[in-house]
């Protein structure tokens, strides 16, 4: 992340998605006054409007929104425009039907929903330069609108095309990378199965075939859909900056088959993200007091990208959608919980406590027409008050109380989860253990931030810069089987200055085109991390474990073992395995470098064994000393100059009890703190230890 990839704001944005064409004009003027009077100061608008800005090829109209903004600036607010390239307008499939997303089965993808068409048609992309490039000329001197929002979910429900244009840019596209066909066969290594190309025509994107796929193949075309979709932002990015620069553009990710790392560094000028934390509430294989809190994970990698940033849409009310009955692809037809009250402001609390210094509320009114009259807004359609209105009128009210210290201070980092879009896309790729390096993820996730420690995520290779690790105590890279040798050298150099990296299994036997080292497991990390794994096996039920040496606690090692073999003088066995032929043998091994330690597990992170290897690395809770904190309240600790200041959430039904154990003071008001406190249910406090 460069320094300068952030939302940069002198004070906190918070507002509302509002969608003037979906209503009638004498609705907007209440609209937005009452909008300010709960406390907003901004408004998104347009990204869904194509068709109002450009009813027919080459003839815009700006009437509307003209007259919607007049309005926003009446009342004090300030707009967010959306670039409407993710919804085209019937005219232009219509004319050219070559823009239309193929599936991998050839079926074309027709209007009448949205997201498609397709990154790589010529004629779609002239008419997203020329409307984006309307839209930035039209408004670059309005001062009521103060920034963009590039597209709208980049790849949401649908993150791959095969239409007839991508088979042409994907040829181009390994042409430029390879050079040649005896590269490209090299990397694929497609010796293999009698798959070696002798003529260019013959490279195509992944078809319909009997059985597996050439994973080289996979894996470049997962990093081709990626490139193409950061080429359409920048083809927009490009457009607003070169008529308004004087405007930020963001976009709200983060959705599949893109390396949003690298959209963020090229195509816009920091990262958004959509909050919606009742989706994980959904999820069953997640105890009930940390489904939502999960959200903070997603948040931490926006963070990674963008230390500021904002939620362009944040939770308003149950979310749902409809008209899945005669299409196999989506999520199906579905209607959330919900949010129970105080829900709704403790989840505007998670993102503001997480870095975002802005916040818009989805949506102001619960639309009354199309896929998404499940989707509640604040506002139902009666306009009559209601709880959700309170709630977001009480987050408004902290903003006037915490805004300026959130946009002044800084999350304090102590730990960092690396990923990166190659080995993602290789979790895809193999999966047969790819769904257990998802686990493995949250189960880290999990367990630092129930130690109350700041986990961020980084991406590895956009990165590459070795004073962006410096602040961190440990790095865990759960997934990391695509490895090159200066990958290795840059996790070298951070342990030998005194930090901590723990690897997964099944790490580094891989190079970067995804073809296995010639080297024993783990391949690259072998002489980083002193060990060797000798041995390993699937296994299909539960009832493997492990014990940890210092603490004598047996954890669960389900789906995969690794059986270790130290080599290193400097290595040190941390826990072993309790069971079957391998009984007794290494599971994980830490190894001294430098004034750091390189850690290696032979088995993937689940909820049960991440607290031992954290406790066997000497993690602890760094508000040990100063008060105990139950691990179902979240902490976010931050830092304003010189002051430090934490943010204590609880996402459980009952209250949680606080205990400090030396003064402490609430903020902003200064009350005491010492002794037990109630945090209430989905409740927040923010709190500091008591100056001396």
């Amino acid at each position: 992340m460069t320094a300068d990839k952030r939302l940069r704001t002198n004070r906190y944005l918070l507002g509302v998605c509002y969608y003037p064409e979906h209503w009638r004009r004498e609705l907007w003027d209440d609209d937005f006054r009452r909008m300010r009077e709960l406390g907003f100061n901004t408004v998104r608008m347009g990204e869904s409007a194509w068709p109002i800005f450009e009813p027919e090829e080459g003839r815009y109209s700006f009437e509307l929104f003209d007259e919607a903004i007049a309005l926003c600036k009446r009342h004090g607010l300030d707009v967010i425009l959306g670039t409407p390239t993710y919804a085209p307008p019937a005219w232009l499939t219509a004319k050219y039907p070559e823009a239309l997303r193929r599936d991998f089965h050839g079926q074309v993808m027709h209007h009448g929903s949205r997201r498609h068409c397709n990154y790589t048609a010529a004629a779609y992309l002239e008419r997203c330069a020329a409307i984006v490039e309307r839209m930035a000329l039209h408004y670059r001197d309005e001062p009521a609108v103060i920034g963009w929002q590039i597209d709208n979910e980049l790849n949401c429900h649908m993150d791959v095309s095969f239409a007839d244009s991508d088979r042409a840019a994907f040829r181009e596209w390994c042409r430029r990378k390879y050079g040649s066909l005896e590269r490209l066969n090299e990397a694929w290594g497609t010796v293999f199965w009698a798959q070696t190309y002798s003529d260019w025509a013959q490279v195509d994107l992944p078809r319909p075939t009997p059985t597996y796929h050439n994973p080289g193949h996979l894996l470049d075309f997962y990093r081709f859909t990626s490139d193409s979709t950061i080429a359409f932002a920048k083809l927009q990015y490009d457009a607003l900056k070169r008529h308004a620069p004087h405007r930020f553009a963001t976009h709200n990710g983060l959705f599949g088959n893109i390396d949003n790392s690298e959209l963020t560094e090229r195509a816009l000028d920091f990262m958004s993200f959509d909050s919606y934390p009742a989706f994980q509430l959904m999820r069953g294989d997640l105890p009930a007091h940390y489904r939502d809190r999960m959200t903070s994970k997603h948040l931490g990698r926006v963070r990674g990208m963008s230390g500021k940033f904002m939620i362009l849409e944040q939770q308003a009310g149950p979310g749902g959608q409809s008209g899945n009955a005669l299409n196999r692809y989506g999520f199906g037809d579905y209607l959330q919980a919900t949010p129970k009250p105080g829900q709704l402001r403790l989840w505007a609390w998670q993102s503001a406590a997480h870095g975002a210094d802005g916040l818009l509320f989805f949506r102001w009114r619960t639309v009354t027409a199309g896929a998404e009259t499940l989707w509640h807004g604040l506002n139902d359609y009666g306009n009559r008050p209601n709880r959700r209105v309170e709630e977001a009128g009480r987050f408004a009210d902290d903003i006037v109380k915490f805004g300026d210290l959130l946009v002044g201070s800084e999350i304090v980092p102590e730990t960092a989860l690396l990923y990166d879009y190659d080995n993602d896309s290789n979790a895809k790729i193999e999966g047969y253990i790819g769904p257990f390096e998802w686990e493995s993820e949250e189960s880290l996730f999990r367990g630092l931030t129930e130690l109350h420690l700041n986990a961020d995520q980084l991406s590895l290779r956009p990165m590459c810069d070795p004073e962006r690790l410096r602040p961190y105590k440990a790095l865990f890279y759960p997934n990391a089987q695509l490895l090159a040798e200066e990958d290795v050298a840059l996790l070298r150099r951070y342990a030998e200055e005194g930090g901590i990296v723990v690897f997964g299994p099944r790490a580094g036997y891989k190079d970067r085109t995804n073809r296995c080292y010639s080297l024993p497991f783990p391949g690259v990390l072998r002489e980083l991390t002193g060990t060797e794994a000798v041995e390993f096996t699937m296994v299909r039920d539960t009832s493997s474990t492990m014990t940890y040496a210092s603490s004598g606690v047996s954890a669960a090692a389900p789906h995969f073992n690794e059986i270790l073999r130290p080599f290193s003088p400097e290595a040190e066995v941390l826990a072993r395995y309790d069971a079957d032929y391998y009984r007794g043998e290494p599971a994980v091994v830490a190894t001294r470098v430098g004034r750091g330690r390189v850690v290696y597990c032979g088995a993937f992170f689940t909820d049960a064994n991440v607290p031992e290897l954290l406790s066997a690395l000497g993690l602890a809770d760094p508000l040990a000393d100063w008060a105990r904190i139950p691990r179902e309240v979240e902490t976010v600790r931050r830092l304003s100059g010189t002051d430090e200041f934490y943010i204590f959430l609880n996402y459980t039904a009952e209250p949680q009890p606080l205990v400090f154990l030396s003064p402490g003071e609430t903020l902003p008001d200064g009350s005491p703190l010492l002794g037990e406190v109630a945090l209430p249910p989905y409740d927040v406090l923010v709190a500091r230890q008591a100056r001396r």
